[in-house]
C-alpha cells in the first residue's frame, strides 16, 4: 500500500512536470489540515476541475491567519482556475469578476515554469526573454493541450534580468497585481489579461 507521504511525492512531481501550479506550500505552512486542503487543489487542478480548484482556493484564501506569500501563490491559483472554468463554460465572466474584485494592488506568485530560448516561439506555459536586457516580457497560461488561454500575462520587472544562464532550470514570477483585464469580447478561448508591475523571478533547478 502506498503511503500518504509517498502518494502526496508523487502528485507533486506530476505537477511539476506539467508547471501548471505553485506546487509546495510555503514554509511554515505546516498544519495537517492546511496542508491536505492544498494537496487537494492541486490535485483538482492537475485533473483540470477548474470550477472545483476555484472554488476551494478561493475557500482557502479567505481563511484568516495565511501567509503572506501563501496568500499570494492562492490568489494566482484563483485567478488561473477561474479562468479556466470560464474557458470550459462553467462559470461566465460575470462570476470572473466578482471571484477576483479585491485582487488589484496586491501580491501575487506565478507557478514553477520552464526557462527557455528565443529558439521555441509560441511556447506556451513558459518564460522566454530574448533581450538580456529587456525589463518586460509576456507569458501565456493555458491549459494542458494548449487549446484554451486562461491569461496573457505581462510583466513589468524591477530590473532586467538575463536568462540566459537559468535557461533549463524553472522560474517563479513574484510581483503586483496592477490591472485585471476580462476579454471584453467574452471570448472562453482566451480569458483575460493580467499586468503584474515591480516583479522579481526566483529560480531553481527541475529536481
Amino acid at each position: 500500500m502506498i503511503s500518504r507521504s509517498a502518494k502526496r511525492a508523487k502528485l507533486i512531481a506530476l505537477l511539476v512536470l506539467l508547471l501548471f501550479v505553485p506546487v509546495t506550500i510555503c514554509r511554515g505552512e505546516t498544519a495537517t489540515e492546511d496542508q491536505e486542503e492544498y494537496d487537494r487543489i492541486l490535485q483538482l487542478i492537475s485533473n483540470e476541475d477548474w470550477k472545483a480548484a476555484s472554488d476551494a482556493a478561493a475557500s482557502y484564501l479567505a481563511k484568516t491567519g495565511t501567509s503572506g506569500d501563501l496568500q499570494a501563490r492562492l490568489r494566482y491559483i484563483v485567478i488561473y482556475t477561474t479562468a479556466g472554468a470560464v474557458s470550459t463554460g462553467a462559470f461566465d465572466f460575470d462570476v470572473l469578476n466578482k471571484r477576483l474584485k479585491g485582487f488589484v494592488a496586491k501580491s501575487v506568485t506565478l507557478p514553477d515554469r520552464p526557462v527557455i530560448n528565443d529558439a521555441q516561439p509560441g511556447r506556451m506555459n513558459a518564460i522566454c526573454i530574448s533581450d538580456p536586457h529587456a525589463t518586460s516580457f509576456m507569458v501565456v497560461a493555458a491549459n494542458k493541450t494548449n487549446t484554451t488561454i486562461h491569461a496573457f500575462e505581462y510583466v513589468k520587472l524591477q530590473q532586467a534580468v538575463d536568462l540566459a544562464p537559468h535557461v533549463g532550470e524553472l522560474g517563479s514570477i513574484t510581483g503586483t497585481l496592477r490591472k485585471i483585464e476580462p476579454n471584453p469580447n467574452k471570448s472562453r478561448a482566451l480569458v483575460l489579461r493580467i499586468y503584474i508591475d515591480d516583479a522579481t523571478i526566483a529560480f531553481s533547478k527541475h529536481s
